[in-house]
C-alpha cells in the first residue's frame, strides 16, 4: 500500500515497525503460523498475509475487522486464551500490553502458544525513555502534558456491550517486561530503533549518573553473584542503552529460548 490506512489503537510508530519487520523478513514469513492477538482493524495481520503467512486473528473487538481475509475471532487476553498449546511460529500484539492489568498472564499465554524457538513481537509506549521518567517525575502521567488516568477515564466501554477496556494504566518499562518475559522462557532478542524524543535528547545531560549508578549495581551484583552474570549484564545493558533511553517506543522482538518458572 502506498499509504497507511487508519488503524485504531496503534500509533504511527508502532505501525512504520510492522510494515518494516515484515517487509525484511518477507520469504521467512511465508507459510508461518502467526497469530494477532490484538487484530483491531486487520491491518497488521494483512501485512503478514501478503507475505504468505498463515494468521489468525483475535481481539476483544473482533468486529472491527475491515484489512484481514481471515476472520477475527474474540478473544479476553486476561482470561485462558483459546488457543493450542505449541501452535505459533509468531505472536504479534501491537499497542495493547499497556491496557492490561495482569501483564505476567499474557506473557505466560504467549509461551504455551509458540512452539520452541518462536517469535513474540510487541510494541508499547516507552516508559524507559528519559522523556518518559521526567513526566512521571513531575505528573506521574505518561506524557508531562498529559494528567494522569483517573476514574473519569480509565475505562472505556465498548459500543453498547459489556466488554471494554483499560486506558493506559498499566505501562511497564524495558526491565519489567523483560522480568515478565524471562520468567516464562521468553527472551529478548532485539529491541529495534523508534524515533526519538528531542525532550529525551535534552536529558541526556543526565547520562553519567544512570550510566554510574547502573555501573555500581553491576559490580556490586557480580561479586556477589557472579553465576548470573549474563543476567546482570544483559539488565546493565538495557539500563544504558541510547536506543531506549530516547526513543518513543519500545519495539521488542523475544524469542522462546526455555522453560519459564
Amino acid at each position: 500500500m502506498s499509504s497507511t490506512p487508519p488503524v485504531p489503537h496503534s500509533r504511527e510508530n508502532a505501525v512504520s515497525f510492522f510494515q518494516g519487520y515484515v517487509k525484511r523478513n518477507a520469504a521467512v514469513l511465508a507459510g508461518k503460523s502467526v497469530i494477532d492477538l490484538s487484530a483491531g482493524s486487520g491491518y497488521m495481520a494483512s501485512l503478514f498475509e501478503n507475505v504468505g503467512a498463515h494468521v489468525q486473528l483475535y481481539d476483544l473487538f473482533p468486529e472491527q475487522n475491515q484489512f484481514a481475509k481471515g476472520t477475527c475471532s474474540f478473544v479476553d487476553l486476561q482470561q485462558p486464551w483459546p488457543i493450542a498449546d505449541g501452535c505459533a511460529d509468531y505472536v504479534i500484539l501491537g499497542e495493547t500490553i499497556e491496557h492490561l492489568p495482569d501483564q505476567f498472564h499474557f506473557f505466560k499465554e504467549a509461551a504455551r502458544a509458540l512452539r520452541p524457538g518462536g517469535t513474540l513481537l510487541l510494541t508499547t509506549p516507552n516508559s524507559s525513555s528519559l522523556r518518559s521518567r521526567f513526566s512521571q517525575f513531575l505528573m506521574e502521567s505518561e506524557h508531562y502534558s498529559t494528567p494522569a488516568p483517573n476514574e473519569l477515564n480509565a475505562y472505556t466501554r465498548w459500543q453498547e456491550t459489556d466488554r471494554g477496556y483499560f486506558s493506559k494504566l498499566f505501562i511497564s518499562g524495558v526491565l519489567r517486561l523483560r522480568t515478565l518475559a524471562a520468567l516464562n522462557g521468553l527472551r529478548i532478542k532485539k529491541i529495534y530503533p523508534s524515533p526519538a524524543s528531542s525532550t529525551s535528547w535534552l536529558l541526556m545531560i543526565f547520562y553519567p549518573l544512570i550510566y554510574y549508578f547502573s555501573r555500581r549495581n553491576l559490580s556490586r551484583q557480580l561479586r556477589h553473584d557472579p553465576e548470573h552474570a549474563l543476567v546482570y549484564r544483559e539488565i546493565f545493558e538495557l539500563s544504558n542503552s541510547i536506543n531506549i533511553l530516547v526513543g518513543k517506543h519500545l519495539l521488542m522482538e523475544y524469542t522462546k529460548a526455555g522453560s519459564g518458572i
